[in-house]
């Protein structure tokens, strides 16, 4: 499997605006432009593309370039074009999980927040993310790029005969009300468009609740459970579609 990204920047930030997992045939290396090829048109992404998921946000490197080091403190220069990207971290969970039954196809990956950064989860970060979300659509101005930092979660339309959620356990009704309504708008949006949705959860908190929090684990997030949520990743990928998979 290869990792295709776009990446921008703006205000000293850095963000993954788009990226794609490619699944290679045996033996096979595509390249960037490879993957541009396969989303040209409307046709070519409903038949290149089987599915979406939806992560909290991303952490991810150019290949070539340093993981423990700011992208803005190197070399980087291709800032707006497809490059490829190291396939770490979370990216690993999906790469095994899915293995070799998509050759030749794409799976898109969509973030809740574009911002490159491992330390997302910060209580100053996500106050300043929540105040930024009550202005969204409004006529406000945000103070993250909102075409740059989010998803239009009115309006989105994902690419993919499957939707598979793994944004973490965090969203926070009490805590940051307008995160919560953001993403609340994206997953409704989502069922009622009548996509197959899948998740791993809890089993004590049941499917139908965790619905209802919006709580999807992700291994890496949640790394007491790290190994049985990356177990109920591969067991709801054992078919395709994906189905929803509780871990204990």
């Amino acid at each position: 499997m290869q990792y295709f990204g776009k990446i921008e920047t703006k205000y000293e930030e850095v963000f993954l605006t788009s990226s794609y997992l490619y699944f290679n045939h045996d033996d096979e290396v595509v390249t960037a432009k490879d993957i541009k090829n396969m989303l040209k048109t409307t046709k070519d992404i409903k038949n290149n593309i089987q599915g979406t998921i939806f992560i909290y946000n991303p952490v991810v490197t150019p290949v070539g370039y340093d993981s423990e080091k700011f992208l803005l403190d190197q070399d980087f220069e291709e800032f707006g074009e497809f490059v490829e990207l190291k396939c770490e971290t979370y990216i690993t969970v999906f790469k095994h999980a899915i293995g070799p039954r998509l050759k030749g196809k794409l799976v898109e990956m969509k973030s809740l927040f574009n911002l490159i950064e491992k330390n997302i989860n910060a209580s100053s970060l996500l106050m300043k993310f929540d105040q930024d979300l009550e202005k969204y659509y409004t006529a406000q101005n945000t103070e993250f790029d909102r075409d740059i930092m989010y998803l239009d979660a009115n309006n989105l339309v994902p690419s993919g005969k499957f939707i598979f959620f793994c944004w973490g356990d965090k969203i926070s009704q009490k805590e940051f009300t307008f995160i919560r309504t953001y993403c609340n708008t994206l997953f409704n949006r989502i069922e009622d468009m009548g996509k197959k949705v899948a998740f791993v959860y809890k089993k004590e908190r049941g499917l139908e609740n965790a619905k209802e929090l919006l709580q999807f684990s992700n291994p890496v997030e949640n790394y007491k459970y790290r190994s049985s949520i990356t177990n109920a990743i591969k067991e709801s990928f054992r078919e395709l579609p994906p189905t929803p998979k509780p871990y204990e």
